[in-house]
């Protein structure tokens, strides 16, 4: 029994310290990654983004006269039946066929020949062949997808994540330095201040060393546009406060591709400056359907059901 609980300890133990050990390489792995294409790819969204807002402002303006879940229902069945059309004529068709169909003839084949074990054996390295093959065909469409499907996500993310601050109700905003930023143990050294605002009907702030939070309450509703002075320089965030349904950025940063995806409606932060980043906690949107996170899930089963009701009527296999 002794023998029994070392190997089981030991065998947890080796579990682990191999997941910690995948988990460390794959973030250096990303690491190298994000830093080989962040260079190319900010210049990119920097470029894109506006250009993206403003089409997800025109198209969200069109779908305001309806209901909001209505809204995310068409954006869904929109996209299902872009990707089925971009997948049907950017892949090979034929190959893909052939795949599926050795893939189908070595399953019925492992099925009638299961006695078999020459035939079993050679039917299994066929199928996964197969399958290898059916998978390569994929990749192509699936790269040539993603980076619209990214764009569209991102726009659908800054109105169905969070929502506007209603007049009234108090959150934060923290603003973080860089790490060149002078600071102190405990502040940094030149003082950052909020400038008052119409938005604003109430700020408190708490200085830390390198950053700094303000507990605020929103004021009169509308789109504004925040000041943070720290000595000579100064930083704008915008700030929505309103009850109805409407894009909000939650956060800016400096130059950084993942963040430009993830909050695309605001420009970067100059590359000089001295603030990493300025963040406000908008509450998020309260929905089963269309509210945080699950407007993400209802947009896949959406998107994905359209795609397999209408791969029939376009003649499209995958």
């Amino acid at each position: 029994m002794d023998a029994v609980n070392w190997l089981l300890l030991n065998a947890g133990d080796a579990v682990l310290a191999t997941w910690s050990a995948v988990k460390v390489g794959a973030a250096w792995a990303w690491s190298i990654v994000d830093t080989l294409l962040d260079p190319l790819l900010s210049v990119v969204l920097a470029c894109l983004n506006p250009l993206c807002t403003k089409l997800g402002d025109l198209v969200y303006a069109i779908l305001s006269p309806f209901p909001i879940w209505i809204g995310l229902t068409l954006l869904s069945v929109a996209a299902g039946l872009i990707a089925l059309l971009a997948f049907r004529y950017t892949s090979n068709q034929t190959a893909i066929g052939r795949a599926k169909d050795d893939i189908k003839a070595n399953l019925l084949a492992l099925k009638l020949f299961k006695d078999e074990l020459g035939v079993t054996f050679r039917c299994q390295l066929r199928l996964l062949w197969a399958i290898a093959r059916l998978q390569r065909y994929m990749l192509f469409p699936f790269f040539v997808m993603l980076p619209p499907m990214l764009l569209l996500l991102a726009q659908m993310g800054i109105r169905h994540q969070w929502r506007p601050l209603q007049p009234g109700e108090q959150t934060n905003i923290e603003l973080r330095l860089t790490d060149e930023a002078p600071t102190t143990d405990t502040t940094p050294t030149e003082p950052i201040t909020l400038q008052p605002n119409p938005g604003l009907a109430e700020i408190v702030g708490v200085p830390g060393a390198d950053r700094t939070v303000w507990r605020i309450t929103a004021g009169s509703p509308g789109r504004h546009i925040l000041q943070f002075h720290l000595g000579a320089e100064s930083i704008e965030k915008e700030l929505v406060v309103g009850t109805e349904f409407q894009r909000v950025s939650a956060i800016r940063t400096r130059h950084n591709w993942g963040a430009q995806l993830l909050h695309p409606a605001e420009p970067c932060l100059p590359a000089d400056a001295t603030v990493a980043s300025i963040q406000i906690l908008y509450p998020h949107v309260d929905s089963w359907i269309h509210g945080a996170n699950w407007w993400l899930l209802s947009f896949f089963v959406i998107s994905m059901a359209t795609a397999l009701i209408f791969k029939p009527l376009f003649n499209v296999r995958f």
